[in-house]
């Protein structure tokens, strides 16, 4: 795998988090819900409720603490790899 991919793999892990809380975000402000770390309103979309999705989807941020790390890890090695 070329240095270049592995940059880019990495990124698309780091940012993976915050592409799926910024999704539930958008969802929610379209469908006026509101949307929270305390909780999110009732949302029904096809006849089902799925609050509890975009609340799950909204809280992936967290995420970020594991991912950011394997991000610049790979950053770091595909500069390495570019290098050598």
């Amino acid at each position: 795998m070329s240095a270049g991919m592995i940059a880019l793999l990495s990124v698309g892990i780091g940012v993976l988090p915050m592409l799926l809380n910024l999704s539930a975000s958008a969802f929610a402000f379209f469908k006026g819900v509101r949307l929270d770390a305390g909780e999110a309103e009732t949302c029904i979309v096809l006849g089902r409720d799925i609050s509890s999705l975009l609340y799950t989807l909204f809280m992936c941020y967290w995420l970020m603490f594991l991912t950011l790390p394997v991000m610049v890890g790979g950053l770091v090695w595909a500069a390495i790899r570019a290098v050598q």
